[in-house]
């Protein structure tokens, strides 16, 4: 009885040069004697319709694409609440934070010669207000919104380079948001430019912790909630606790770890989850679904052409 993979393609994804090795990547998992059936995403939302209606009977998800398609595929396994079922991401996107994280080679088509030799990996997943799922970040504020207003044109064209361009347009007004936020037991109030619940080294292209510091399984999100500086000395010392990778002794920065965190606004928040517009909320619920999905890993080979 063979593997049968579900193959879930966004063709626009790597700057659309994904599409020219999709018979590549059918050929590679027929070499090992697997069944594939591919799907290629059409529009938003649109790979977790094709787990909805297509998953039955299937072994492996195979997601060829960006952080997006990974979160909609996500979604429709958590949804269908999928455990049986391994996940093979072969990463394509712009920023691939969460790839970064589990050490998946980016843009690298070879993986798929090497499914049946993947190392099984659990990951904790992230549920907002009880009905959206997250891969790797919930967040608000300052350039939190900068994945999603870059066009995908701007993308193919410039890469991270684009996203870089939008983000020092909103570093020149950057607003706050007073909040109070409740944490395992424990709670703050305060005013912030940025906040962030995550399970990534990675975010927005951006490191934010040292590599093996993020534990993916242990139930527990990382939460960084900065506030704005009265003056030059203040961004001074967010830089610092950027770049040394320490945000546990700066009085500019809230650090928390939990399993469960409520975030009440004054007014309406611009949430993303993984890079994508989640809608304006004033109360948020967050929630750690640990080792909810499992993840099919493969060793690095070679990477696609950029």
């Amino acid at each position: 009885m063979s593997i049968k993979v579900l193959a879930i393609i966004n063709p626009t994804s790597g700057k659309g040069k994904i599409e020219k090795h999709i018979e590549e990547i059918k050929e590679n998992i027929e070499k090992e004697n697997m069944e594939i059936e591919i799907q290629l995403t059409q529009k938003k939302h649109n790979a977790k319709n094709i787990i909805e209606e297509e998953i039955q009977d299937k072994d492996l998800v195979l997601v060829c694409g960006g952080d997006g398609t990974l979160n909609e595929t996500i979604t429709g396994m958590m949804e269908k609440e999928i455990k049986d079922i391994s996940v093979a991401f072969v990463p394509m996107g712009t920023t691939n934070d969460l790839a970064r994280t589990l050490n998946i080679p980016i843009k690298d088509i070879s993986a798929t010669k090497r499914l049946l030799e993947s190392k099984a990996r659990l990951v904790d997943i992230g549920i907002l207000n009880e009905s959206k799922y997250f891969c790797y970040v919930a967040a608000f504020g300052v350039i939190t919104d900068v994945a999603y207003i870059t066009s995908q044109k701007a993308k193919h064209k410039y890469g991270r380079l684009a996203y870089y361009k939008n983000a020092i347009k909103e570093l020149m007004n950057i607003p706050t948001y007073k909040i109070k936020v409740k944490y395992d037991g424990k709670e703050f109030e305060d005013e912030i430019i940025y906040g962030g619940i995550s399970n990534s080294e990675s975010i927005a292209g951006f490191k934010w912790f040292e590599r093996g510091e993020i534990l993916l399984d242990d139930g527990k999100f990382e939460g960084i909630f900065i506030k704005k500086p009265q003056n030059i000395g203040g961004y001074f010392k967010i830089l610092k606790s950027f770049i040394q990778k320490v945000y546990t002794e700066n009085k500019y920065i809230h650090f928390v770890q939990a399993n469960h965190i409520e975030i009440e606004a004054q007014e309406p928040l611009r949430w993303t989850i993984d890079g994508e517009f989640a809608g304006e909320l004033k109360n948020v619920e967050i929630k750690n679904q640990q080792k909810a999905i499992e993840f099919a890993i493969c060793e690095n080979e070679k990477s696609l052409n950029k």
